[in-house]
């Protein structure tokens, strides 16, 4: 039944402007999950054994940055009952604590690791965690100044001449409530990510902090699009839709996505793409994160048979880290006719990776880099997408390349729902 859910996704995704409905949607869950205004990193107390849901697991990460050794040893706790010292009469329940954790490098740059969600027992040790496991882990050039980021977004990316980290492995055994205690006391403090980074109002999260001159958030959410080459049988179905003008890019209309579900066999598995089926390709939820899919299925903690193409990383112009003090985009954005809500960039050195720039939902901002009354758009490789079937000016759930390839839209947030840090 979860791949039927999957496709009410789908097509919730094809709503123009679904993208920024999401992320204000989490945003706006989160912040009613924490409540009022309090620090969750420094102060914490869980009430006692059976009062609770709390459980909690260890994640580590073997990496290799610039070639020296760089192990995350995380301990998470899922359903944490926590009170502050700033209002100890108030106790909230974070569903996954730390939801990132991030390390500052001996050259000043950041790493950021996103942990799977394994809070119902999942363990590498019971099978349940597969060996594959790829946990979502994203640099930064600054990590006193996040402003913007580089995910690695899938399996590729490792091996790009482009990568500073190299992947080793990943795995996930259970925890107790002291050494979540414990981690929380002596290795916590090392993250370097705070609220603030992230444009969460510390002393009132019920409200978005607002914009003003000079402001700056962490680029936490993450952008892309995963190809994928069509079989025989789907170009020759949806070939027909293909614009007259025969674009490099274009967005179908409802006639071509239905061909494209009917030949595809969306319900079935008669028709594979890469050797899987159309259905595992369509993102999944966005409101936990079971780790990065892989080419091949069985990567995932859940959706297991989920999987994803070539990933290439997306950019946009409408970043609130753009701006100048006085509220001004770059003077060749503010050139274009229609502004980029993202421009991907397809090249092979950069297969895998996916941009961090797109940040929480900030109240006031300036007008220039709204979705709303602009008529932005969406580019690959410079050129726009074709709108002669479909006019988005937003978000979308995916796009045509000619009649060979498929595009989705990624996106991947390093900040939970449900989340603290």
């Amino acid at each position: 039944m979860r791949w039927v859910v999957g496709a009410i996704v789908v097509v919730a995704l094809l709503v123009i402007g679904t993208g920024l409905a999401l992320v204000i949607g989490e945003v706006q869950a989160l912040r009613r999950l924490f409540g009022g205004g309090a620090s969750f990193t420094k102060s914490v107390e869980v009430k006692s054994p059976g009062q609770d849901r709390a459980t909690y697991y260890r994640l580590k990460v073997k990496l290799a940055y610039k070639g020296e050794p760089l192990d995350f040893d995380i301990v998470v706790g899922c359903h944490v009952a926590i009170t502050t010292y700033k209002d100890n009469d108030r106790t909230v329940e974070v569903g996954i604590a730390p939801m990132a954790y991030g390390l500052k490098m001996k050259d000043g740059r950041g790493v950021v690791v996103r942990p799977p969600e394994a809070c119902n027992g999942e363990t590498t040790e019971n099978g349940k965690v597969p060996k594959a496991l790829l946990p979502l882990v994203a640099t930064y050039e600054k990590a006193d100044a996040p402003w913007f980021g580089v995910a690695y977004a899938s399996e590729d990316a490792y091996d790009s001449p482009r990568s500073e980290l190299k992947f080793f492995d990943a795995t996930i055994s259970k925890a107790t409530r002291e050494e979540w205690l414990e981690w929380r006391r002596t290795e916590a403090p090392k993250n370097f990510l705070t609220y603030e980074l992230l444009g969460m109002n510390e002393k009132d999260r019920w409200e978005n902090p607002r914009w003003q001159p000079g402001y700056r958030v962490m680029g936490s959410i993450c952008t892309g699009i995963s190809r994928v080459k069509l079989p025989e049988s789907v170009s020759e179905a949806i070939r027909q839709y293909w614009p007259a003008s025969k674009p490099d890019y274009w967005y179908p209309n409802g006639d071509a996505g239905r061909a494209l579900y009917a030949a595809g066999d969306f319900y079935g598995k008669k028709v594979l793409f890469d050797g899987n089926p159309l259905r595992e390709y369509f993102p999944t939820e966005a409101y936990f994160f079971p780790g990065l899919p892989r080419h091949k299925p069985g990567a995932l903690i859940f959706y297991t048979g989920h999987v994803v193409g070539d990933v290439y990383p997306a950019s946009s112009d409408l970043s609130l880290n753009r701006l100048d003090d006085a509220g001004h985009l770059p003077a060749e954005i503010e050139a274009k006719p229609r502004k980029s809500h993202a421009d991907v960039s397809v090249r092979p050195e950069l297969k895998g990776f996916a941009f961090c720039d797109v940040v929480l939902n900030i109240a006031g901002l300036p007008s220039v880099i709204s979705n709303f009354g602009n008529p932005n758009a969406n580019r690959i490789n410079g050129q726009q997408i074709n709108e002669e079937l479909n006019r988005v000016t937003g978000d979308f759930g995916y796009a045509f390349e000619r009649d060979q390839y498929i595009y989705f839209r990624e996106r991947y947030s390093l900040v939970s729902v449900f989340g603290g840090l």
